[in-house]
């Protein structure tokens, strides 16, 4: 069955570590617009982040935001699908964070909030690229109920906390590591592969009419999810245990390999 719509993961696949795609990438991008294929970007991004990206490569189909918490219509900016967490779940991971003297970041409304900051301006510029507000408590200064939290630490501390997180809120919260130095949690039942679904039976588009292309845990719910699952070469164990296939990395241009390979058969050259 001829792909109809691929979802791409920013970060680590399309996104080398200077927020760049190859020129090859894009080559293979519009051709398969060209060909009728619809694109849309999932990341844990906010849409204001992810808007740039969107716009360089003419992709007008829903953007898949905050690790699936989120989707916006890229033509109206607005969001068209959205879960988020409560108050409850709110006070109990500031206080598991607050035990642990650890920086914790809340996502509401396409704003940032952090309690215990640790880290410079340019550092929250780059990797979230939205309005960033420093306050002494978090649990009265959120406007609403966040898309999701992020805890930064390095890559083996996190790896140790991710199990008495999951135990503390695996009923309430879905955890998942999109970067060796960010642990997030989102609404239960919210993920990238969650949003496909969704978004894919919107556009009237099976799922064996999917392609779903990351590096990251954070992607294996929606390559799992996909009618080919794609992981790329430089993806993480998780990612690869559910795919179909594995990309060549991103600096082989991997997200260029797939499209060519299983949605235009080579036929690009």
């Amino acid at each position: 069955m001829a792909l109809r719509l691929i979802a791409l993961d920013l970060d680590g696949t399309l996104l080398h570590e200077d927020l760049t795609i190859s020129p090859r990438v894009r080559r293979s991008l519009a051709c398969a617009a060209s060909a009728g294929v619809r694109l849309t970007l999932a990341s844990g991004r906010g849409y204001p982040a992810m808007r740039r990206w969107a716009n360089e490569l003419a992709i007008t189909t829903p953007l898949i935001c905050y690790q699936g918490a989120v989707v916006v219509d890229a033509a109206t900016c607005q969001r068209i699908y959205q879960r988020t967490f409560g108050y409850d779940t709110v006070r109990a991971v500031v206080a598991f964070v607050r035990a642990r003297d650890l920086s914790l970041t809340l996502y509401v409304g396409d704003e940032i909030y952090v309690e215990n900051k640790r880290h410079t301006d340019a550092f929250y510029d780059q990797w979230f690229g939205l309005p960033t507000h420093q306050v002494d408590d978090l649990l009265t200064a959120l406007p609403g109920e966040p898309d999701k939290f992020l805890i930064v630490g390095e890559e083996d501390a996190l790896d140790a906390l991710r199990p008495a997180v999951e135990d503390a809120f695996g009923d309430q919260l879905q955890i998942v590591r999109s970067h060796r130095y960010f642990l997030e949690g989102l609404a239960a039942g919210a993920s990238k592969g969650q949003a496909l679904a969704w978004l894919a039976g919107e556009l009237g588009i099976a799922r064996e009419e999917t392609m779903a292309i990351g590096d990251s845990g954070n992607d294996r719910s929606m390559i799992a999810w996909a009618g080919l699952g794609v992981a790329m070469g430089n993806a993480s164990e998780e990612a690869k245990a559910v795919a179909d296939w594995i990309a060549p990395g991103i600096d082989e241009d991997g997200v260029a390999e797939a499209i060519e390979r299983h949605c235009l058969g080579d036929t690009h050259e």
